[in-house]
């Protein structure tokens, strides 16, 4: 079964992106998955653990620089046995120098401007850094948790800066030697996902969280229930005790009658809650008692069994 990271990557690599566009997600995908190699001209190495997104990455740049590409397979031989997917890719001075990614003999440290121009290209860049590094937590689970990694702290402030422009409420922290952008939120994870155009993932985050949701608020209300019904019961025990003890220190006729009336039907409904009670009071005696008047009743009854007791006592 596809994780749910897999199937948001999976979402984004089928979405059709214009020129630009493009470019702002090859920007993403080679600065954070790149390595630029010497020997006989400089050359682009690009992997990926993911084929359709090797495929993407593939076709974007076949159609942005027509470079020619070498597409390696290799099988992963320790404990994650996926396979790698290798592009060595020519052309590499021309390409990042179009996306403004190349510096000397090593990439660039941001972005530019100049690439990410508006909403739609930074919204592209995110959806590329997110394809290169990113993972989201099944939202069946109670940890929701989206995070990504880059290799350098002044582009993972970036990044977050960019997110947090969107209200995103993503943060920062060092993970061995690399740095994680990441959020919790729920709300704010859905609103990732939607700004980077995984609309249908996005309905399946919504719908299971809510069914989620839904789920504990029913829960809850039952355990309220279970935990009124304990306390019901324990009450009940405590005033059948009380009308006990009375009736056998001194009969039942010390009680005055409506009082005696509530002990006799408590007696007979040991199960009952006091709204039972009071429609039984009711059918029994032709007359309404409220809640407070039962509460005032077994009152009577328990400060009457405690002045027997204290007699016996002494």
């Amino acid at each position: 079964m596809l994780s749910f990271s897999r199937k948001v990557k999976e979402e984004i690599v089928f979405n059709e992106f214009d020129h630009d566009c493009s470019k702002a997600i090859l920007c993403a995908l080679l600065k954070t998955n790149g390595t630029l190699m010497l020997g006989q001209g400089l050359s682009l190495l690009i992997r990926t653990e993911n084929a359709k997104i090797a495929s993407k990455m593939h076709k974007l740049l076949k159609e942005l620089y027509a470079p020619s590409i070498e597409f390696k397979v290799k099988k992963m031989m320790k404990l994650k046995k996926n396979n790698v997917y290798l592009l060595k890719v020519s052309k590499a001075r021309e390409i990042l120098e179009d996306l403004h990614l190349l510096e000397g003999l090593g990439f660039t440290m941001l972005p530019s401007d100049e690439i990410l121009y508006d909403d739609r290209t930074r919204r592209a860049y995110l959806a590329g850094i997110f394809l290169a590094s990113g993972s989201v937590n099944n939202p069946d689970t109670s940890n929701y948790h989206l995070e990504m990694s880059v290799q350098d702290e002044p582009l993972a402030q970036y990044i977050e800066a960019m997110l947090n422009s969107y209200g995103l409420n993503a943060h920062v922290i060092k993970r061995r030697n690399r740095y994680v952008i990441y959020m919790k939120s729920a709300e704010r994870i859905g609103d990732f996902l939607r700004a980077i155009g995984a609309s249908t993932s996005v309905m399946e985050f919504e719908t299971t969280r809510i069914d989620r949701s839904m789920a504990n608020t029913v829960n809850r209300w039952n355990n309220c229930d279970i935990a009124n019904e304990m306390k019901a019961m324990t009450a009940s025990a405590k005033q059948i005790e009380d009308i006990a003890y009375v009736i056998d220190k001194a009969g039942i006729e010390i009680l005055d009658s409506k009082t005696a009336d509530v002990a006799q039907i408590r007696l007979e409904n040991p199960e009952l809650t006091l709204n039972e009670l009071a429609d039984v009071y009711f059918n029994k005696t032709g007359q309404t008692i409220s809640k407070s008047g039962l509460h005032h009743r077994f009152k009577k009854i328990k400060e009457e069994a405690a002045r027997l007791r204290q007699m016996e006592e002494e």
